[in-house]
């Protein structure tokens, strides 16, 4: 069970990796193919039915080319 803070910072991390690929006109499909993983796991995690993992926050990073950091950004 996740604290309400916890929860909170999830929820941060998957709108900053979601406006990420929303400014780079990334579908969830293409993003799913960007970091290896199928468009339902991407849905599943963008509506919170599915925990981050350091995996996804690493691939997401090196796809965008962008440091972990930018996706803490207002954690």
């Amino acid at each position: 069970m996740y604290t309400k803070e916890e929860k909170e910072v999830m929820k941060v991390l998957v709108q900053n990796i979601r406006n990420f690929r929303s400014e780079n006109n990334h579908s969830q499909n293409v993003f799913g193919e960007k970091i290896n993983y199928e468009r339902e796991h991407i849905a599943k995690v963008e509506t919170g039915k599915r925990n981050l993992t350091l995996k996804y926050i690493i691939r997401t990073s090196i796809a965008y080319k962008i440091p972990i950091k930018a996706l803490f950004k207002d954690v």
